[in-house]
């Protein structure tokens, strides 16, 4: 009786620390305040804090299983799948100008959310980098632009998708907060809250590849600034001694350049460190070297390994003739029955020889076949 009240209370703690670190972030989404403000950043600081408690205590009651499906997971449990989410998002909501630490752990988020949806099946998994670059090496300028249509279309669709969820999200989410919902719109909320999650983070790790890009290139040209700073310090001028003062001023003495050095890499900030769901790491851990009678690599991998010799077929050409065919499927069927009209006619004009021949035997035929011939049987 005893340990059922521990887990009870432990429950209720977990929830309000996720609820507590929720109402920050839906206040940081809507706040005017200034991003690179003390206040903003440190609820900020505040909300990521609460959201590593909720999944230090998700870890410790191993609350997901990768032998379940979805539809197995409790509505009490469904709220922690997005805390990977939540972490991702603040992340991006951190004032790190001069580093990448924080779009690097925002990537780090991002993708094991999705991870965690694919194995949940609640999207598809994404093509590999080989896979994709494959596919980029061997494509002509029209397949592109086919490409490109079915992208523009498919970011329309999930804008309007993403619109529908956050008006739906709106009109429920104070019930859900406030448990006055029932059982039944609570798991209807948070499954919209995942669909919404999956399409934001994928924009997320665009917006972050490119974010990181530019981050780097900014650090590097920094690098290179400081470079040159470096070796015009060991120039016999007396330009460089008003900086020298100026930074020791606020001590009252002067120091050297070791020491102004050695007091820059004493207060250099610790370094950010992911908090996500090891469910996957005890697993590794488990069915390492020590179990070699058990698999030791993935069904991806296993189906790679056997598309590689010729076993399976490749994902990438089946996925191409599916596309080809959900095309032709897509297409109007009078503007199909047009075009070929079309061609007729002027393979007609141009008296193409197959055509002609073609027209021939179609004629031979219904001279010798009358109409109404075929199979006559049970016919009086």
């Amino acid at each position: 009786m005893a340990a059922s009240n521990t887990v009870g209370s432990e429950d209720q703690k977990l929830s309000d620390i996720f609820l507590s670190g929720w109402n920050i972030f839906d206040e940081l989404e809507v706040t005017e305040l200034p991003f690179n403000g003390s206040e903003f950043q440190n609820k900020v600081k505040q909300a990521m804090s609460l959201f590593e408690q909720a999944t230090v205590i998700v870890n410790q009651v191993n609350m997901f299983s990768s032998n379940e499906m979805i539809d197995e997971v409790s509505t009490e449990s469904l709220p922690f799948m997005l805390l990977p989410y939540f972490l991702g998002k603040l992340t991006t909501k951190i004032n790190s100008p001069n580093s990448t630490q924080s779009i690097d752990l925002g990537e780090i988020y991002f993708k094991d959310h999705l991870q965690r949806c694919q194995e949940y099946e609640l999207c598809p998994a994404p093509k590999s980098e080989v896979a994709q670059a494959d596919s980029q090496a061997g494509k002509s300028e029209q397949r592109e632009l086919i490409e490109a249509a079915f992208n523009r279309n498919d970011k329309i669709a999930q804008y309007r998708r993403l619109k529908e969820i956050d008006e739906y999200i709106a009109k429920i989410r104070d019930g859900v907060k406030n448990k006055t919902a029932d059982d039944e719109s609570k798991r209807a909320f948070f499954l919209k809250y995942l669909d919404k999650s999956i399409i934001d983070s994928k924009q997320e790790l665009e917006s972050l590849g490119v974010m990181k890009q530019l981050a780097q290139m900014r650090l590097s040209r920094m690098a290179g600034g400081q470079a040159d700073n470096e070796v015009d310090s060991f120039r016999p001028s007396n330009q460089h001694q008003p900086s020298v003062s100026s930074t020791s001023r606020g001590h009252g003495h002067s120091h050297g350049p070791g020491h102004h050095h050695h007091h820059q890499q004493a207060t250099k900030p610790k370094p950010l460190q992911p908090f996500i769901i090891t469910r996957n790491a005890t697993q590794k851990a488990v069915f390492g070297l020590g179990y070699p009678s058990l698999p030791i690599m993935t069904v991806n991998e296993f189906y790679q390994q056997r598309v590689d010799e010729g076993i399976f077929p490749d994902e990438e050409k089946v996925a191409k003739m599916n596309q080809e065919q959900a095309i032709a499927a897509a297409r109007d069927p009078n503007e199909q029955e047009d075009e070929e009209k079309a061609i007729e006619e002027l393979q007609a004009e141009q008296d193409d020889p197959e055509y002609l021949d073609r027209m021939r035997r179609m004629d031979e035929y219904k001279d010798v076949v009358r109409r109404g011939d075929g199979n006559r049987h049970n016919r009086s």
